[in-house]
């Protein structure tokens, strides 16, 4: 009986914690290597899931301190059924955007710093860093961002 007591009340209290501390989100995007990660870091090192790309596709993987507990590889569905409103829904927050690139046309690495500048009027970004190469030999996009984000809140939102 006081077991199932103490597992409930550390459910509780999870369920608490989910409502007030926010999570981390990195993401990182390199085209040469053709790679990408997005991770999401609650109470770090307690819990931490992992999305990247591998040579067999896309792969979820979740960590409870630092230890792999799951690792599947997803069945990506082509069709994209999301929009911007449904992030900016999420109410990320913190958000910082470094993006170094350079294609092999100038005219094309302007339109892509155009368009990095106008999706981070979108989100209220808080630090945006472009390093636009308008002399690149190969086009190339490197991408590091991070946000926080209330996991709770932003459940009750898509629900």
């Amino acid at each position: 009986m006081i077991i199932l007591f103490l597992l409930l009340i550390t459910i509780a209290l999870l369920i608490l914690l989910l409502f007030t501390v926010a999570s981390r989100i990195e993401f990182h995007f390199d085209s040469a290597a053709a790679r990408f990660k997005l991770a999401i870091l609650w109470l770090y090192p307690f819990l931490k899931a992992e999305v990247s790309s591998e040579d067999s596709g896309y792969t979820l993987q979740l960590f409870l301190f630092n230890k792999r507990i799951l690792k599947r590889i997803m069945n990506v569905n082509k069709k994209i059924s999301g929009n911007m409103y449904d992030i900016q829904r999420l109410h990320p927050t913190n958000i910082a955007i470094k993006a170094q690139y350079g294609f092999q046309d100038p005219y094309f690495t302007g339109m892509f710093c155009t368009v990095i500048s106008m999706i981070s009027q979108f989100f209220s970004v808080d630090s945006l860093s472009q390093q636009p190469d308008f002399l690149a030999f190969d086009t190339y996009i490197n991408i590091d961002a991070t946000a926080r984000l209330n996991l709770g809140r932003s459940l009750l939102a898509l629900v």
